[in-house]
């Protein structure tokens, strides 16, 4: 097993792990073709994408961010062309959703605290511990970069979800509060400060 940057051969795998692991989310309902172009955008900084590898396969995907501020409006930045033209799809198919995306990039300038972030993490379904080997290559690849002293954050669903919070529990990530997000969803966000 090895975990590496991801490059653009690598994003419909991706995608096809999302689409498997998170099927009745937000961004899933956007189709392959968003989920491709928002993926590519991950490929150059301040976006982080990691893929884990086993036996040569795509088995899992970590996705985040070496900064929060105005992370949303940069990662439109790296892929405008991919996002207009995904986007334009997306007008005629499902345009409430575009004023969702517009919201949450809203949102993104205003949180009070800068922190890095990990947005997204998912493999196949396995028993081999593939999302510990996936976060901990996110957390150093952090560390290691000279230029990087901020917490690393995460979000996640309160309700029904106890392994996953016991998960970053166990993985030295803190509560740090509850909110709610679109339609009263109750979140927490975790963090992890990276300096002691």
């Amino acid at each position: 097993m090895n975990t590496r940057l991801a490059t653009s051969k690598d994003l419909y795998q991706v995608v096809d792990i999302h689409l498997n692991r998170f099927q009745s989310f937000f961004l899933s309902s956007l189709g392959k073709t968003f989920l491709v172009e928002f993926y590519r955008a991950f490929l150059k900084k301040p976006g982080l994408l990691l893929v884990l590898e086993d036996e040569g396969k795509v088995v899992g995907f970590a996705a985040g961010s070496y900064d929060n501020t105005s992370f949303f409006k940069k990662l439109l930045k790296n892929n405008l062309f991919g996002f207009a033209k995904a986007g334009f799809v997306i007008l005629f198919s499902n345009p409430l959703a575009l004023k969702r995306l517009s919201s949450n990039a809203s949102k993104s300038h205003k949180e009070m605290l800068s922190f890095a972030e990990l947005l997204s993490i998912a493999t196949i379904s396995n028993k081999k511990g593939y999302g510990k080997i996936l976060l901990s290559a996110f957390e150093e690849i952090l560390k290691n970069d000279e230029n990087f002293e901020l917490p690393i954050s995460l979000t996640t669903d309160v309700l029904n979800n106890e392994k996953v919070v016991q998960f970053y529990k166990d993985s030295g990530y803190q509560i740090h509060n509850e909110f709610e997000s679109y339609n009263s969803r109750k979140m927490y966000r975790f963090i992890k400060k990276t300096k002691i």
